[in-house]
């Protein structure tokens, strides 16, 4: 496939003063870029960006979850106590959400949502192993030696009606690796905690925790130091080794068991994946983004490395790489040590409180620092100029929360759910709105994807869109 020669539009000082408002008679990607004497450009929104004959701007969803649950008290301030039903405008700002103050009118804090699939329903211990897992998808996990059932997650159910628009259909990031085998949490698989994107009822989605490598992936073909000619081959060298595999793949899979052939059915799933991604021009080059946004060596701290992880999501809207994604600011049952803060005892350990004043402090400065961390990312998208001259954030819906409320009981109803969004989206904010007790959690969800096209499909437990957002 040849590489794309970014040639630039019609863009010389006559064409652009013009003679009033003329616009183009062909509508100008909002990406278009100048290249010439080694200096990349974006263009700025042109009047030929927004013609009525071009697609609507999309609309973008990311999950960010946050394990061990949270302290409570500096999540609901005053509000503590469970308020009755219905939506309020913000007093004052809980504690924790101080760092988003900026966006206030943007913020809305959920109580009453809950998972009833995280909770034991038989199956003994393994509530932060749950949580994880039923996040995002309101399946209960199986629970069982050497193997795994769930379902596919709200995110992956977005990418697959959506994310063919782009050459990445969903973006999967954690700060800690997530491992796909053994056992982590009292017989349930490892795969459970350390993941809450799910492709299948047994796959969970491949996550980065790389910064760079990630960088790499979306904006430089996987390699920042390929030159075009080297990006060429390796372009064609990997469509020779998928037309070699497929043909591999079809003849196996007429001599093996059904078992095998839906694990050979998932596998062609990823190749014919593989095979769309090389499809875009530029096979992951971005010319656009610039060396400069390329993250550094392995980021020290959670807070380093969160933020880098945040800085390439959100390169990755700004691009339109990607408009759905996943960001784990830890695995479920995550034992860091947030030395940086101070404190050397495990955060797991630590929500184990049991009323401890100094444990109780410990939390709630740990929750501050993930707090300051969505806050900072947000500010990213409020800062970065999307489509219309309007923010990234303007049509990006953002969830922030755990599976479980409070570490120490393990509590699965009335979960710490935050939900960030541009007022393109739709959306309300400026207040809390409370549901009725143990609300399904995926009624959220389900109400996301309706607003992103998607549905209506079912997801888990979840009844349908959840009311009273607007």
């Amino acid at each position: 496939m040849p590489e794309p020669t970014h040639e630039p539009q019609d863009v010389s000082a006559g064409a652009l003063r013009g003679r009033g408002p003329r616009l183009s008679a062909r509508p100008i990607p909002r990406r278009t870029v100048l290249r010439g004497a080694g200096v990349v450009l974006s263009l700025p929104w042109l009047e030929a960006m927004a013609r009525a004959d071009v697609p609507a701007a999309p609309l973008r969803a990311a999950w960010i979850y946050v394990p061990n649950g949270v302290h409570l008290g500096k999540w609901r301030g005053e509000e503590a106590e469970r308020p009755a039903v219905g939506a309020r405008p913000f007093d004052a700002l809980p504690p924790l959400f101080a760092p988003l103050a900026r966006h206030r009118a943007r913020l809305q804090i959920l109580r009453g949502l809950g998972h009833e699939k995280a909770r034991a329903n038989g199956d003994g211990p393994g509530d932060p192993a749950r949580a994880a897992a039923v996040f995002l998808t309101g399946v209960q996990p199986l629970k069982t030696e050497g193997r795994v059932r769930l379902a596919a997650s709200a995110d992956q159910l977005a990418a697959r009606a959506v994310g063919g628009a782009t050459r990445v259909r969903s973006l999967v990031l954690g700060v800690e690796r997530g491992r796909v085998s053994g056992q982590c949490d009292s017989g349930y698989s490892c795969a459970y905690s350390g993941h809450v994107s799910w492709e299948s009822e047994t796959v969970p989605a491949a996550k980065e925790t790389d910064p760079r490598r990630a960088f790499d992936a979306l904006f430089r073909g996987g390699n920042a130091s390929l030159s075009p000619e080297a990006r060429r081959s390796r372009i064609a060298r990997r469509r020779s080794l998928l037309d070699f595999v497929r043909a591999e793949s079809k003849e196996l899979g007429g001599r093996v068991s059904a078992r095998d052939r839906a694990r050979i059915d998932e596998f062609e799933t990823g190749l014919r994946e593989l095979e769309r991604q090389l499809s875009f021009d530029g096979a992951a080059h971005e010319p656009a983004v610039e060396d400069g946004s390329r993250p550094g060596a392995r980021p020290r701290g959670f807070a380093e490395h969160a933020d880098l992880l945040g800085d390439v999501l959100a390169l990755a809207f700004e691009a339109d790489v990607t408009r759905i994604a996943t960001l784990m600011y830890g695995n479920e049952g995550s034992g860091r040590r947030y030395r940086e803060l101070g404190i050397d005892e495990g955060h797991h350990a630590l929500s184990h409180h049991r009323g401890d004043g100094s444990k109780l402090d410990a939390i709630g400065r740990i929750n501050g620092l993930h707090a300051e961390t969505f806050a900072r990312f947000v500010d990213r998208l409020a800062e970065t100029r999307g489509e219309a001259d309007a923010s990234v954030l303007d049509r990006t819906m953002l969830v922030y929360g755990s599976g479980i409320a409070e570490g120490n009981r393990h509590d699965h109803h009335d979960l710490p759910i935050a939900l960030c969004a541009g007022s393109g989206t739709g959306l309300g904010g400026g207040r809390t709105v409370v549901f009725e007790r143990r609300t399904p959690a995926n009624d959220l969800h389900i109400e996301l994807l309706r607003r992103l096209g998607v549905g209506p499909v079912p997801l888990g437990d979840g009844r349908g869109p959840l009311p009273g957002l607007a």
